[in-house]
């Protein structure tokens, strides 16, 4: 009898914890406008309990790196599960504004922690399944997740008229995960088998190939020369990272102020309906990363940035005119935008790191580190200005500026001719 060298999550498993924590974080996305109604708070308290999901999420996406060396992806899903419902409950019944931003914070944590192990979960998981394969499922389950927890949250608050029964849903369901990892949060492997020989390729990102290389075959006939393509030297990080935060930002005004001011310009109530703008926009942005992964990165940061105005100008002129139509195509927008500026900005960042893989952990932290913290910036400083001025001429302002660096990355020069660089990807 063989001996069980392992025991790793199940795939379903995996994928049903991400999915639930997922939509459990999303879900107060429609419920900032009723905190501050309940608690008399100002924009910027409301936009700082945003920041405080990113704060604890940054911590929770660089460290779990390190935790998974020593406690396995289930243990580390069990633990960030069960404080995501603390989280919930206080969110449910929350007296103050410190235990929304302790919350929010928790909450930012526990999804850094069941991203990063729910996906190391599923690359180990058994009978493994093609790394392309797997990087889609990723992505699904937080597609599937971000878009839940919106419309969710707003179908139960219109039915309840208060905050409460959605995060005590968003408890019950990430306990129910819990309770999942608990019991079926195990399964035997086989026995291992040789790993094959050459480096490793990493973990990776949606979009790329895994090249596999072996022994030249002598007898093969050398395909014809062809004529040196000039390789193209990569953007700086910084640009690269500003790029992706630049999509982020507008992210980050449909999940905090978004809801409010467009409710407030078209004269919708609903927060299901409000909900499902929001899960729109991501879901479109989804879609894109999944269907435009062989797109060329410099052609999909062209059509991100170009997207991304459309969408700035649309959320912009809806604010102005309150016509609906405007509405769908800032969605529609922003959505397109953000998921072709994010995926050619992650896979410039794969490129660096397959050209320095020594750095490529590093890279990567700041890579995301930097797209968050615009995000948080971005919304937070809309915040202020819409306590100092208000809140729709903060919005059109700053969704001008946001649009005046689009541009500006639009027609910067990303590149320049290096004949004696090494490949032509970036």
């Amino acid at each position: 009898m063989t001996a069980v060298t392992a025991r790793p999550v199940p795939r379903i498993t995996a994928v049903a914890t991400a999915v639930l924590v997922f939509g459990a974080v999303n879900a107060p996305t429609v419920l900032y406008a009723g905190w501050r109604a309940d608690l008399g708070f100002s924009a910027t308290v409301q936009t700082l309990v945003y920041a405080m999901y990113v704060g604890g999420l940054i911590p929770g996406l660089l460290l779990t790196g390190r935790w998974l060396r020593r406690r396995g992806p289930r243990t580390l899903m069990v633990l960030a599960a069960a404080a995501s419902v603390v989280a919930a409950l206080a969110l449910a019944l929350a007296g103050g504004v410190g235990t929304l931003l302790g919350a929010r914070f928790v909450q930012g944590l526990a999804l850094g922690v069941v991203m990063t192990a729910s996906s190391a979960a599923l690359y180990g998981a058994v009978p493994p399944r093609a790394r392309s394969f797997t990087a889609l499922l990723v992505t699904l389950t937080a597609l599937v997740g971000a878009c839940l927890g919106p419309v969710m949250g707003g179908v139960l608050a219109d039915l309840s008229g208060g905050t409460a029964l959605p995060m005590l849903a968003a408890a019950a369901t990430v306990a129910a995960a819990v309770v999942l990892l608990l019991v079926h949060g195990r399964s035997p492997a086989p026995p291992a088998t040789p790993a094959p020989t050459g480096p490793s390729t990493g973990p990776l990102i949606l979009g790329e190939t895994e090249a596999r290389t072996g022994m030249p075959d002598a007898s093969a006939v050398p395909p014809p020369a062809l004529e040196p393509v000039p390789a193209l030297v990569p953007r700086p990080h910084l640009m690269i990272s500003l790029t992706a935060g630049a999509s982020w930002a507008m992210v980050g005004l449909y999940q905090s102020v978004g809801p409010g001011l467009i409710g407030s310009a078209l004269g919708v109530e609903s927060l299901a309906v409000l909900g499902g703008i929001v899960a729109a926009m991501l879901a479109v942005a989804g879609i894109v990363q999944v269907s435009a992964r062989n797109v060329a990165v410099q052609r999909g940061r062209r059509l991100g940035l170009s997207s991304l105005l459309v969408g700035i100008c649309g959320f912009a002129a809806m604010l102005l005119t309150g016509q609906m139509w405007w509405a769908l195509i800032a969605v529609m927008g922003a959505g397109v935008g953000h998921g072709f500026t994010f995926l050619s900005a992650t896979q410039e960042i794969g490129g660096s790191q397959r050209r320095h893989p020594l750095k490529a952990a590093a890279s990567m932290s700041r890579y995301f580190t930097i797209a968050y913290l615009c995000l948080a910036a971005f919304t937070l400083l809309l915040g202020i200005v819409g306590d100092l001025w208000s809140m729709v001429p903060a919005a059109v302002t700053l969704l001008g500026i946001l649009a005046a660096g689009c541009v500006a990355m639009l027609f910067s020069r990303n590149a320049t001719a290096s004949p004696d660089h090494e490949s032509g990807n970036c």
